[in-house]
């Protein structure tokens, strides 16, 4: 069964207040439009009133990250108007967790293999940027492969 739902929003400068004008086929779920909306209109709102150049507020970013977190980054910064990869590197540096609320390990200690002789150990290191780095060691060298990856992942950009 399909639901008709405004096409056309306007928040009349209260917040979470919305007029509708029309009608459409319903293309977003309610939870996502529910949680969007007053949001939308508290955008809307400070663009009306913000002063030119002016950056969006920290207050609203964070709103917009949280939602981004929940429903996706594409979905959220079209419905709000925001760009993108804005909203993409907020939603990354602000180490939002996962849609399954799982964070990432932040160590995980795996043990040393035993040595088979004559042959070399590769070991792959990746930081939070994407930049890798690769080290090939000999036997018994594993020792500096710890200030090698604190050095890598201390690093400033």
């Amino acid at each position: 069964m399909t639901q008709c739902v405004p096409s056309a929003t306007l928040c009349d400068g209260e917040v979470g207040r919305i007029v509708v004008f029309g009608a459409k086929m319903n293309t977003e779920s309610t939870p996502f439009r529910s949680e969007v909306e007053p949001l939308r209109c508290q955008f809307e709102a400070w663009r009306q009133t913000r002063k030119q150049g002016e950056h969006i507020p920290e207050s609203l970013w964070e709103a917009a990250t949280k939602l981004a977190g929940a429903f996706g980054v594409g979905r959220v910064s079209r419905a709000l108007g925001v760009g993108y990869y804005a909203l993409k590197e907020r939603a990354r540096d602000g180490r939002q967790p996962s849609r399954s609320g799982h964070q990432g390990a932040a160590f995980i200690e795996l043990p040393l293999p035993t040595p088979i002789p004559g042959s070399d150990y590769l070991v792959e290191l990746e930081d939070g940027r994407g930049a890798k780095m690769t080290l090939r060691l000999a036997p018994g060298s594993g020792r500096e492969v710890l200030a090698l990856a604190q050095a890598f992942w201390g690093r400033q950009p």
